[in-house]
């Protein structure tokens, strides 16, 4: 499966995988400073947002997997927003460095293994419920409170609130997805196995989730390190955009000196 995608540049490829409240249009903003830096940057739609259909089975990763190979763009560096790290981690598990997956930008991606905070469960809780009684635009008020900063500016909710409201649109025509097996839940030992360059970072007013969960996968990877992005909740890519494109783009750096040196 050949995912949508919006492409920009020539080098490198370095893949963006959106957050679950999201969709690749999340990215718009970041594809000419990373193709103008050096890079082919490719915003792909996951299954089930944006223009990209609905999953009949949750195994993102593997249509991840496929729409690599499809473009040609291995080894990538996948850059991966909160479900899109969730992603990104499962690819780098599958399709292990050379081939596809040379490095990863993980931000606000959940870690396997935390228990769900109070604050979590009840932004999950608003969600379901008004989903059950089938109020889509509570839920996705819901989604827009529990996701964004309160002083968010307005523009931003609004930006969220029509993707969160695309993807439940598809979800609803199309029903629940089957399960699918999950290749770093079921392996206590997947996450050691990512044996490539990993920036983790999580924004200092995130959930303590997400803060606690990029302290865990920086210190269980084997060659991570830690970032926090100051200001920024739970979507820095959009909260805070030029000091997250700042990280993007110096941690792509390194990368390429040490590949020179």
């Amino acid at each position: 499966m050949l995912l949508p995608h919006d492409e920009a540049g020539a080098g490198p490829a370095v893949v963006l995988l959106h957050a679950g409240i999201a969709d690749r249009s999340m990215w718009g903003e970041l594809l000419a400073p990373i193709a103008a830096a050096g890079y082919r940057a490719i915003a792909v739609d996951l299954p089930g947002f944006g223009e990209a259909p609905a999953p009949a089975e949750q195994s993102w990763w593997l249509d991840v997997i496929a729409t690599l190979d499809a473009l040609g763009a291995g080894p990538a560096v996948l850059v991966g927003s909160s479900f899109g790290g969730a992603v990104a981690l499962r690819v780098a598990v599958l399709a292990p460095a050379p081939a596809r997956v040379r490095a990863m930008v993980l931000v606000s991606a959940p870690a396997p293994g935390l228990d769900p905070s109070e604050r979590l469960l009840a932004a999950w809780e608003a969600e379901e419920s008004a989903l059950e009684r089938g109020d889509v635009d509570a839920a996705v008020a819901a989604v827009v409170d529990a996701w964004t900063l309160p002083d968010a500016p307005p523009a931003l909710r609004e930006r969220v609130a029509r993707m969160q409201l695309r993807a439940f649109e598809l979800g609803l025509q199309a029903g629940e997805p089957a399960e699918a097996p999950d290749p770093l839940e079921d392996d206590d030992g997947a996450l050691a196995s990512i044996d490539i360059p990993v920036l983790v970072a999580a924004g200092e007013l995130d959930m303590p989730d997400f803060r606690d969960g990029a302290e865990l996968l920086a210190a269980r990877l084997p060659d991570a390190r830690r970032a926090e992005i100051a200001g920024a909740g739970h979507l820095a890519p959009l909260e805070q955009p030029d000091a997250f494109r700042d990280l993007l783009l110096g941690f792509l750096e390194r990368l390429t000196v040490s590949a020179r040196g």
